[in-house]
This record gives structure tokens, C-alpha cells and sequence, in this order.
């Protein structure tokens, strides 16, 4: 007997009926897979024939409900374009919490397939499961692309004198977040409809995606290091970007841009923008004669991008500066995202 749309799904793994549904409705034609998604499979199988570098990734999506499947996506792409790597093949686990009705699953995967066609990747595989372990759902992606070894960026040829560009501004995603997911609470604290409204587009526009402006930065060889910023926000990142590449980094926190409406929101909710969940915003690590000539291909793009500092001997830690020449300035330190706070209150 055909399942029911209109009943929540029990717990466990989706039906195959559903399943097998679903995933007909969605289209891989990438010629390279070899073993694609369907009911019964255990496995994802590509040919690599030609390529130098397989990149790997794996992220979970954990705050975001509304557009959670474009989430996954663009989290993940935004961590593999960082290696110069073109995204190519995805697996997504999608875990549901009991009670979940069968046209959200739908609408998760029409939002991974969407995203999927968007940034050229071939949805190839997964798991979809209804389990009490979830409380909202949560989809966990794994993508991988491939790079030839030779475009292959690594953070470890960073150097000293290399300057540190940041494209968009901070807490992008955060921005687009908060208004998606604490509407009423904004509202109440007196923002205007068209302002949460136009916080929300902050997903698109200016988006959280790096993966153009990676793609800009990666035919620069003066490029030594991209690292986009996630969970712990700008504060974070560059510290991240100091370690993986082992120097320490110069920072003048007044060069950071901070959007008006991102402002506003933090202002509002009493949470500091550098340690706001930050995808959409790209840190550079550039040398000194190729700097200028990529801000200006970043600019034409229509990215913007400010130089926030510069890389300083081996070493660890962010070193921050109220302007260049002047005195010492504090750097926030963040145990959790600002986002993660908002929840728990």
C-alpha cells in the first residue's frame, strides 16, 4: 500500500518507497559516476581518470531549518574551493526528528539538488534516516572535488610580509541566519519588516558563498593561503588562518567591514559581529606585489574586499593594532559562536 504524504514518518531509515520516489525525481548525469544514488546502494563510485588531486570535505549544517539543504552545499563548496579544488561530487546524510512529514524530506533534497546544479556538483549518494537523536533537522554533507596538484593551495607557503584581504564583510551568513530563524524576537526589539527581510536576502545577496572570489584569488600566484570564515566568525578565522599556515598575524580591527544591517541586528541582540557565524566572507593571504592587482580583478567582479593586515614571522596568535604604526588593540576571543549563545538564551 502506497504511504501516505499527509502522516509523519516513523523513526529509522526512510522507506524505500519514499526513497526510491525522490530520488527518481533527481538527475545525475555526470558521466564520471559510475555508481550513483538509488535504493539498495551502499556505495558512490567516481572515475578520476586524468586528475592529480582528489579534495575531500565534510561539514554539518546544525543552526540553520530554513533553506538548511542550500546550506550544506555552499558550507561545503566554500571549504574545498578554498584548496583551488572544482567541487565535484556530494554525499548528504539528512537526519529527520520523529513526527517530520514526508514533503520536508522532499523539499530538503529539491533544495540539495538545486544548490547541487548551481555550483556543478553531482548529488551522488547518502543516507536519509527519522531519528529521536535530532531535535531539528540536520543534514551533513561530504563533497569532493579534484585540483591539479600544481594549483593545489596549501596554507604552510604563507610568508612573512604576505598581506591578509577580507572579501565581503563579517558575520554574512550570521546576518542572513538570524533574521531567517529569530524573525519575531527582531521585531519585537523594533527592527522593520523590510530590514529582516532584507537581512534574509544576506544568504544570495551578498551571499554565502565563496567559491567565485576563491576561484578569482586561486589564478593569482601570489596567492598563498584562502580560508573562508565559519563557526567562531572573523576572530576565529584568523587565528585558524595564522595556525594552519604557522605565522603569526597583524590585524587592524577598524579595516574590517561590518554591514549596516549586521550592525544593527548585533546591536540589537548583544552579540559582537567578529564572532558571528561568518560564511560568505573569504580571508586572503596574498603577496605584496600581487595584492593590488586582485583586489582590482575582486572589485570588477563585483566582490568587495579590504586589506585588514599583514603575515608576520613563524609563530602563532593574532596580533591586533588600532592603525598602522599605533597602539596595541585587544582581539576578542570567542569559545562559542555568537550564534550558538543566541540559541542557548
Amino acid at each position: 500500500m502506497p504511504l501516505d504524504d499527509s502522516r509523519p514518518l516513523p523513526a529509522g531509515k526512510l522507506p524505500n518507497e519514499l526513497l526510491d520516489r525522490f530520488l527518481k525525481a533527481m538527475d545525475c548525469t555526470d558521466p564520471s559516476v559510475l555508481v550513483g544514488p538509488r535504493v539498495g546502494e551502499d556505495v558512490a563510485a567516481v572515475s578520476l581518470a586524468g586528475e592529480d588531486t582528489l579534495v575531500l570535505k565534510s561539514d554539518p549544517i546544525t543552526f540553520a531549518t530554513d533553506a538548511v539543504g542550500y546550506y550544506a552545499m555552499v558550507v561545503n563548496a566554500n571549504d574545498l574551493a578554498t584548496s583551488g579544488a572544482r567541487p565535484r561530487w556530494m554525499l548528504a546524510t539528512l537526519l529527520f526528528p520523529p513526527g517530520t512529514l514526508p514533503g520536508r524530506v522532499r523539499q530538503v533534497m529539491l533544495e540539495l539538488q538545486q544548490a547541487a546544479s548551481q555550483f556543478g556538483v553531482s548529488l551522488c549518494g547518502g543516507h536519509t534516516e527519522i531519528t529521536d537523536a535530532v531535535t531539528r533537522p540536520v543534514v551533513v554533507g561530504q563533497l569532493a572535488g579534484t585540483v591539479s596538484r600544481s594549483r593545489l593551495i596549501d596554507k604552510r607557503k604563507m610568508r612573512a610580509g604576505d598581506q591578509v584581504l577580507l572579501t565581503k564583510g563579517a558575520a554574512v551568513e550570521g546576518t542572513a541566519l538570524i533574521a531567517r530563524e529569530f524573525a519575531p524576537r527582531l521585531l519585537e526589539l523594533g527592527l522593520r519588516q523590510e530590514e529582516v527581510e532584507q537581512c534574509r536576502r544576506f544568504l544570495t545577496d551578498p551571499g554565502i558563498s565563496i567559491v567565485r572570489e576563491a576561484g578569482i584569488a586561486a589564478d593569482c600566484k601570489e596567492v598563498r593561503a584562502l580560508h573562508d570564515v565559519t563557526e567562531g566568525g572573523v576572530a576565529t578565522a584568523l587565528r585558524e588562518l595564522g595556525a594552519a599556515g604557522g605565522h603569526r598575524l597583524r590585524v587592524y580591527p577598524g579595516r574590517i567591514p561590518v554591514f549596516g544591517p549586521t550592525a544593527r541586528i548585533c546591536k540589537l541582540l548583544d552579540l559582537h559581529p567578529l564572532g558571528l557565524i561568518g560564511s560568505g566572507s573569504l580571508l586572503i593571504a596574498c603577496g605584496p606585489e600581487g595584492s593590488p592587482g586582485l583586489s582590482e580583478d575582486l572589485h570588477e567582479a563585483g566582490i568587495p574586499v579590504a586589506c585588514i593586515g599583514e603575515v608576520l614571522k613563524e609563530g602563532s596568535g593574532v596580533e591586533a593594532l588600532q592603525r598602522e604604526g599605533g597602539r596595541p588593540a585587544p582581539w576578542p576571543a570567542f569559545e562559542t559562536d555568537e550564534i550558538a549563545r543566541l540559541y542557548s538564551q
